[in-house]
């Protein structure tokens, strides 16, 4: 499909392994704009108390609206370099070939394997503490934090490891239905607000004005993204807010054509990507 034939975004603000609580939101695409139809961290349409968004239960309903759908996930989607590493053994950093080894090489200014301006306290032998690590780190989070001031989580750092294992099953179970960077983006509602409205909304989670902050996020959305559904319940719920901007920005990513960085796009098509805006 091209972007412009979805009709149906779906976002994902999802929780950790074993019950951690996750958000869905459900918008729909009407005459050039977006609607929120289904928001909640609950499976919607269930007689009496309807459960959580579990494994199987969302899976389900993610499969039961793939037609003509984007899904956009708050959680990494491709695993390290390091960990999908295939090769009988490991190179080490310093002279590992591997593209995104010897992007993140580049990254930190150490020069290449036989580089003679390879010397003790650059190329990592004289005890510095490295600056980025492609066991814990992807380049999309690099180019976030450096290129545009936002400093994601990193795909196995502190606490992560739930999560990212969570959504690397995701992605697995439903592979009949979506495709990376086709129909299944990762995003992050933070680096999309920032992008859309600058520092001002960096205050939209864990903080006095919060409630505030989302209203007025909302205001400026107004003209793009309209509610079916009870806004206020949105404003004051942490994931269902997060699942919104996330279905949002796949709305965006489809409306504007987004594509990938041109210079190493083979580094971000294999070792992953965050949507967010570009620059306008």
């Amino acid at each position: 499909m091209t972007p412009a034939s979805f009709t149906t975004f779906l976002g994902v603000d999802l929780g950790g392994g074993k019950g951690k609580t996750t958000a869905v939101a459900r918008l729909v695409a009407e005459n050039g704009h977006a609607r929120v139809v289904e928001v909640g961290t609950r499976v919607p349409g269930r007689n009496g108390k309807s459960p959580p968004f579990y494994d199987h239960l969302l899976v389900h309903y993610l499969r039961e609206h793939a037609p003509g759908a984007v899904l956009g996930i708050d959680a990494p989607l491709t695993a390290t370099a390091c960990v999908r590493c295939q090769l009988p053994e490991c190179l080490t950093l310093e002279h590992c070939e591997e593209p995104t080894v010897a992007w993140f090489r580049r990254a930190v200014g150490v020069p290449a394997p036989g580089d003679p301006r390879v010397h003790d306290g650059v190329d990592g032998r004289g005890g510095r503490k490295p600056l980025l690590t492609p066991y814990t780190q992807r380049a999309c989070e690099v180019v976030l934090q450096r290129q545009h001031g936002i400093q994601p989580r990193e795909t196995l750092g502190q606490g992560m490891g739930p999560l990212t294992a969570r959504a690397l099953y995701l992605r697995r179970a439903l592979e009949g239905h979506f495709r990376l960077n086709e129909n299944l983006l990762e995003v992050y509602p933070k680096a999309t607000l920032v992008r859309l409205f600058g520092r001002d909304v960096r205050h939209y989670k864990r903080h006095p004005d919060t409630w505030q902050v989302r209203a007025r996020i909302l205001e400026r959305l107004a003209d793009d993204l309209r509610f079916d559904v009870w806004r206020e319940g949105c404003l004051g719920n942490d994931h269902c807010f997060d699942a919104v901007i996330c279905a949002y920005t796949a709305y965006r990513w489809a409306r504007d054509a987004w594509q990938l960085p041109a210079d190493d796009r083979a580094v971000f098509e294999s070792d992953g990507w965050i949507w967010i805006p570009p620059a306008s």
